[in-house]
């Protein structure tokens, strides 16, 4: 016999914290996903794409782990995330496209990020995934201009040639 009253909330918090954990599992995947894109990826003008997909995964990462919190989950501590790096090309040094300050700000967010994922605060987690989010979108934003402003200049050199 439960200790709940009957018609009580028990089930319906089960059931809520089942649909999150499903949503963070998801989010995870996606994040997962987006990273694995970046670890194989050749230098190429997809990379403004791989960066967007990288961002929307870490705005829905943000969203799940802000539900989770809400319903007191705690984020499971990476050890050692504080020295982590982000795939090859996403890391200092490497001929990385783009506006340096969004750059200096996208290395941030990370080191960010990581501080966050080595403890268990789920709001921290979901703030510094937000963050992140917001840093990789504008870098996404400047790359793929400047891919279209590059590609237009190929096209009138192009044209000029014929």
């Amino acid at each position: 016999m439960s200790d709940e009253p009957p018609g009580g909330f028990g089930g319906d918090l089960d059931r809520q914290r089942a649909q999150i954990m499903r949503r963070v599992r998801h989010a995870a995947d996606e994040w997962a996903a987006a990273m694995r894109a970046h670890k194989l990826a050749p230098p190429d003008l997809d990379f403004a794409q791989r960066l967007h997909d990288l961002s929307q995964a870490a705005a829905n990462e943000q969203v799940a782990w802000e539900y989770a919190h809400s319903v007191g989950l705690l984020w499971r501590a990476v050890p050692d995330a504080e020295n982590s790096s982000p795939p090859y090309e996403l890391r200092p040094g490497t001929g990385r496209r783009g506006p340096v300050a969004l750059w200096e700000r996208f290395d941030a967010e990370v080191a960010g990020l990581n501080r966050a994922i080595s403890g268990s605060d789920a709001a921290a987690v979901a703030d510094a995934f937000g963050d992140f989010a917001e840093a990789a979108g504008a870098l996404s934003d400047a790359v793929a201009e400047q891919d279209r402003v590059a590609e237009g200049a190929t096209r009138g050199r192009e044209r000029g040639a014929a």
